[in-house]
């Protein structure tokens, strides 16, 4: 689907945005020379296999569709841990290059455990931007390693992401358990595996806030263990619920007990009160997987003092009643200076590939915001634009030509 996507885009030269701004020789008191604008490729791009993604966001992915879009050569830097995916893939894409008469070397794959390949990759004189998906140490050592070169790149790096769902007391009253159904489903759908896992609840305390917290853990427990993509994944998320949950004022709700069959995991719902969360930045952590934390906030003040006091968020979603609309304008606005992508009465999993997508956020969720990885506008990134002043016209790109 993103392979056709930009295919549709590029068919066409709209997604340039040419500007013309012609020649008035006669103008006073200065002439003005014919300028036009388009943009042109950055150059070769290394894309590195997201972990959680084999296909979406690895070697035939978002990033890998997007620069060969915007006419650039990519380089994949296979994820060790589906190498032989990444491989198949590869292998499919070079068959395609060939068979279209695409240029020798358009794209290239490999593989390497470690970060010797990768960093050599970025490190590279010829390369001239990256793409990531990954986790946040990894994202900001590629980040680092690509501005500290003799000539800096830019990294498109998104880093994962808590993605906060404010639920008002009177949506938990009004359809509570309709709620909990829904978000127990959104937490372990794919085993919790997606950026934009709903692993931050937070609500305003009152009489049904327990009965619905303990309603959603129960819910969430029930359903059946799921298996996760690696060990490397199980690992992390075993050991960032552990830390979590650790923390002072955290409490377990409920968490699946027993043994469990080889890589799958335990899902399990925790809550936190606002003032103890506000106290603690460890308990802001992502916990990769199927987890959520609830935040009991004291008054909406506080609510909104605990978006503020987020991190960059790829997501960031309201569940309220057509009541609640009047008193949400200060929880939008501290969400929109905080996440990418805002979601009304619905999950933030599932992003669709769309012009209007964002896929991408503030600091820490990736590593430029203004950028999205997910639907057309992904090309953006890969290009850069080039100004022609007083030129012949046979010397200009056909796309800034008269005709």
């Amino acid at each position: 689907m993103q392979l056709k996507s930009f295919a549709d885009l590029v068919s066409k030269d709209d997604w340039k945005g040419n500007t013309f701004d012609l020649a008035i020789p006669n103008r006073q008191p200065l002439p003005k020379d014919d300028l036009r604008k388009t943009v042109t490729p950055l150059g070769p791009v290394v894309v590195f296999g997201a972990s959680n993604f084999p296909f979406a966001f690895s070697t035939a992915g978002g990033d890998t569709a997007s620069a060969l879009a915007a006419g650039c050569p990519v380089i994949v830097k296979a994820h060790e841990m589906h190498s032989g995916t990444s491989e198949l893939v590869a292998s499919a894409i070079i068959k395609a290059a060939k068979k279209t008469g695409m240029p020798n070397g358009v794209f290239s794959h490999l593989s390497g455990r470690g970060p010797i390949v990768g960093s050599a990759l970025v490190n590279h004189s010829k390369v001239k931007a990256v793409g990531f998906t990954g986790s946040i140490n990894a994202g900001r050592a590629i980040f680092n390693l690509a501005s500290k070169r003799e000539e800096p790149i830019p990294v498109y790096a998104e880093m994962g992401s808590i993605n906060p769902v404010i639920i008002t007391p009177l949506a938990i009253a009004n359809r509570g358990e309709a709620i909990a159904s829904t978000y127990a489903g959104s937490i372990t759908v794919g085993t919790g595996q997606f950026c934009t896992n709903p692993g931050l609840i937070i609500t305003t305390e009152n009489d049904k806030t327990e009965d619905f917290i303990q309603d959603l853990a129960n819910k969430t427990v029930a359903i059946e263990p799921q298996c996760m993509l690696h060990p490397n994944i199980k690992a992390g998320y075993n050991k960032n619920e552990a830390s979590v949950t650790s923390q002072e004022g955290v409490k377990t709700v409920a968490k699946i007990e027993g043994e469990l069959k080889n890589n799958f995991v335990a899902s399990a719902i925790a809550s936190v009160s606002g003032a103890n969360f506000l106290a603690n930045p460890k308990i802001h952590q992502e916990v990769f997987g199927p987890f959520s934390l609830v935040v009991k906030s004291k008054d909406e003040d506080q609510l909104v003092a605990i978006i503020e006091a987020l991190e960059g968020q790829l997501t960031g979603t309201i569940i309220a009643e057509k009541e609640d609309i009047e008193n949400l304008t200060d929880i939008v606005d501290a969400l929109t200076n905080r996440v990418g992508r805002i979601i009304f009465n619905g999950v933030p999993t599932g992003v669709e590939v769309c012009p209007s997508m964002h896929h991408g956020g503030p600091y820490p969720a990736s590593s430029d915001s203004k950028y999205t990885s997910v639907g057309v506008d992904a090309i953006y990134r890969w290009v850069r634009p080039v100004s022609y002043q007083s030129f012949p016209t046979e010397l200009l790109p056909e796309s800034l030509k008269d005709n």
